[in-house]
């Protein structure tokens, strides 16, 4: 790095201003004690506030005049605590966003995370593990090299390998009826690291959710410049969102966000822990009482749900995008249709002459889908052709009255529902639902539990499509997801 770049970064980062600042002891001591030590992701503002000011007297902290206003220097702890978090939330130490009740809500910024993980590793542990570690890296090179080789004879030699060392260890296990396992250290060692990474993955999903805002921030910008053409916008929008999407690290949220939503692999996860926290206790292995990894999916459900809701976001930009460009084109259309309506009431005190009409050698066909009674000759409309196995050729009174006069749909029946199967499974899909269910009520019915879902942060629309019955049709919908996020 050059001279001029570090002076830029010194100017511009937000990580090494947190650092620089007269306050970063008591910042991050309380953030470490109210966000990290509670394992809490996200805080309500005035919670935050109260724990502030109490932080503060216990811990005697008294603000220069270049952290906060010269002026509030004789305020009392709640008014201090206050500025401090609407200090922190301008400058980027914090995030403040409101919840779906309109309240605000904070959470650490991704440069903050990354100052309290680096200003963790300066303090000396009094257990570093090399073992686990050095086998990890060992373990990782030779996945690397060999799920990278196309070469089938040496993937099969490979393979071959790893069955003859398993058929070893069967039969050593069968002849001495002992099997080898971990000892306390080793068992300490990973478990450490298991948590350490865990809350590194945590960290990782803010820069990537803040990619996402970025984006958005720059359609805003570059929509509030007078010159843009709306097409030259959309244009910028749907290749900034795709190529998110694309990027490594989009590649990489949206294969784990996938992995994250099968019901199987939560079940494995949560089982999983579960056996840890036992042996843990069976050895008389001392964690702490940290029970992280206990809330670690509820944990990765809500930021990785934060990802997705400002991928929502862009979306919905680029649809108002759309919007805008539709109601310009359609006040054009109106104003021209106004000046077409002026000129046809001028004509009538002065009808023009023959000059301005035109002879036709036969009379005009007329096709209008809303004047089709005009015409003389009436043509049949022809039949709307679907994809196989969607929709259908069927019109007939009984079928369109299943899919829409159905209008008195009882949302709590519906909700109710929801919250029966959610019981017994962390999460349902609309189609399981339709499945045990059925649609009394047709297309109404599914447009309510859209509405639920959507009125809901416990519940998750994805772009997926996922075709769901209705009588004798089959809807391609987009996703629709009920999670318990009590589990």
């Amino acid at each position: 790095m050059t001279y001029d770049q570090l002076c830029n970064l010194y100017a511009q980062s937000i990580t090494l201003k947190i650092l620089r600042a007269r306050s970063a002891p008591m910042m991050l001591s309380f953030f470490h004690q109210t966000f990290k030590e509670k394992n809490h992701t996200t805080i309500p503002n005035v919670e935050l506030v109260t724990r502030l000011s109490d932080y503060l007297v216990a811990t005697g902290y008294r603000a220069t005049d270049d952290e906060i206003d010269a002026t509030g220097l004789l305020d009392n702890e709640d008014e201090r605590a206050r500025k401090y978090v609407e200090q922190w939330s301008n400058k980027g130490f914090l995030r403040k966003y409101p919840d779906d009740d309109g309240n605000d809500i904070h959470e650490l910024s991704s440069d903050m995370e990354k100052v309290m993980h680096w200003v963790s590793t300066l303090q000396k542990r009094e257990f570093v593990g090399t073992e686990s570690r050095f086998k990890d890296i060992f373990s990782k090179l030779k996945e690397l090299v060999d799920q990278s080789n196309k070469d089938p004879k040496q993937r099969i030699q490979e393979l071959e390998k790893k069955k003859f060392e398993i058929e070893q260890e069967i039969k050593s296990i069968t002849i001495t009826g002992r099997v080898q396992v971990f000892d306390d250290t080793q068992i300490k060692e990973r478990c450490y690291d298991v948590n350490r990474m865990s809350r590194e993955l945590l960290s990782d999903f803010k820069e990537v959710e803040q990619n996402f805002e970025q984006i958005t921030q720059e359609i805003y910008r570059k929509q509030s410049e007078r010159d843009i053409a709306k097409g030259a916008l959309l244009a910028y929008t749907l290749d900034s969102f795709e190529a998110l999407r694309q990027k490594d690290q989009g590649k990489s949220f949206y294969s784990f966000w996938q992995f994250l939503m099968d019901e199987t692999k939560q079940e494995e996860m949560r089982a999983l822990i579960e056996k840890l926290y036992n042996l843990l206790e069976e050895r008389n292995i001392d964690y702490k009482n940290d029970r992280f990894l206990k809330k670690l999916k509820q944990f990765l459900h809500a930021s990785g749900k934060k990802v997705i809701d400002a991928n929502k976001k862009l979306s919905d930009k680029l649809s108002r995008v759309l919007s805008e460009k539709n109601l310009t084109d359609h006040r054009k259309a109106m104003e021209l249709i106004n000046d077409i309506r002026q000129l046809a009431f001028q004509t009538l005190d002065n009808i023009p002459g023959e000059e301005f009409y035109i002879d036709m050698e036969s009379d005009p066909e007329i096709d209008m889908l809303d004047r089709w009674e005009m015409a003389d000759d009436k043509k049949t409309h022809p039949d709307v052709e679907f994809p196989k196995g969607i929709g259908g050729n069927d019109f007939s009174d009984a079928d369109m009255d299943a899919l829409f006069n159905h209008f008195n749909i009882d949302r709590a029946l519906l909700e109710d529902r929801i919250s029966t199967q959610l019981q017994n499974k962390k999460q349902i899909s609309l189609k399981e639902l339709v499945d045990i269910y059925g649609t009394e009520k047709g297309l109404t019915e599914l447009i309510t539990y859209f509405s639920i879902a959507s009125q809901s942060s416990s519940h998750i629309i994805l772009e997926t499509p996922d075709p769901v019955s209705l009588g004798n049709r089959v809807i391609n919908m987009p996703m629709v997801l009920f999670t318990n996020a009590q589990n």
